[in-house]
């Protein structure tokens, strides 16, 4: 990860984090989980609000990356906020194209944005691996 000057900063992650991965494309769920295998996370996977509901209350996490549109269009958001709820000191990093489809972009900066989003993150769908590395050393540190 790059700091303010560019020089390389090194974190280090909780080793053996546990993320809940929510995902409805099955390639992309099994790249990002696969990924986050390879760097000794317990990944646990839902393809689904139901299914991440389902999951969230029966075993403690660290982190959850899910995607904003499911089932429903603000599926991820309601699942950031179930998270939270019941996981107050986790993180949750949304993922999203809808700036690519719409134009329609989130920011996290604004007065209350977090509030009503619950994310710490939100990063483009299309990710890029290294990006990814980067915000769980910083998230999960």
């Amino acid at each position: 990860c790059a700091g303010l000057r560019g020089e390389v900063l090194m974190t280090h992650p909780k080793q053996n984090a546990s993320i809940l991965l929510v995902e409805n494309d099955a390639v992309l769920r099994n790249e990002i989980r696969r990924h986050l295998q390879e760097r000794g996370y317990d990944a646990v996977c839902a393809s689904s609000q139901a299914e991440a509901e389902a999951w969230i209350g029966k075993q403690p996490f660290d982190l959850l990356i899910t995607d904003l549109i499911l089932e429903f269009s603000d599926s991820g958001f309601i699942i950031c906020h179930h998270f939270r709820k019941a996981y107050p000191a986790s993180r949750a990093i949304l993922l999203s194209d809808v700036a690519a489809k719409t134009g329609m972009q989130f920011d996290l900066s604004g007065e209350n944005a977090r509030d009503w989003i619950h994310a710490d993150a939100i990063m483009d769908q299309t990710i890029r691996m290294e990006q990814l590395d980067c915000l769980l050393s910083h998230l999960l540190s």
